[in-house]
């Protein structure tokens, strides 16, 4: 085998090594839909249940009350101040009363809101389009990639309004 030849090997070796090591440390967010007993989540996230996702929206059938996170850090507010968490997607729209929480372990503070309604979440989840959250300053984009499927079972297995 020539030495360009060797070369080229090499390099193309590196390019692989590089590529699959770049796509190994990229991790996939998807919508997930999950029920047992009397209780169900859409989730989008890791499907590493030690990390927590980004949005959650847990519903506690047997409680009838239903609980929506969002792990996104939020500056320049301070645990238990009260919050709105905007969901959006292109002209749907939901408003929801929060307050900032804290995660023990990084002490970030993210938004969280108790004993909500299902039905307005669910109406700006249904629609085609990323997903805007915005708690205060703070704001980001979900895709809509797997959500309709989550979103409908979802909703087949929560029958909170």
């Amino acid at each position: 085998m020539s030495k360009a030849c060797r070369v080229r090997l090499a390099i193309a070796a590196c390019l692989v090594a590089a590529f699959a090591a770049h796509a190994g440390a990229e991790e996939t967010l998807v919508w997930t839909e999950k029920a047992s007993d009397g209780f169900v989540s859409l989730q989008y996230g890791s499907l590493d249940p030690a990390k927590a996702p980004p949005f959650l929206l847990s519903c506690f059938e047997a409680m009838g009350v239903a609980v929506l996170d969002v792990r996104q850090e939020i500056e320049g507010v301070t645990k238990g101040e009260p919050l709105t968490i905007v969901l959006s997607t292109g002209n749907a729209k939901a408003e929801i009363k929060g307050e900032a929480a804290s995660d023990d372990a990084s002490g970030k503070i993210f938004a969280e809101a108790s004993d909500i309604a299902v039905k307005p979440v669910l109406e700006v989840l249904r629609q085609a389009g990323p997903l805007t959250i915005t708690t205060g300053k703070s704001s980001a984009s979900l895709t809509d990639q797997g959500r309709s499927d989550a979103v409908e079972r979802f909703a087949k297995d929560c029958t909170l309004e």
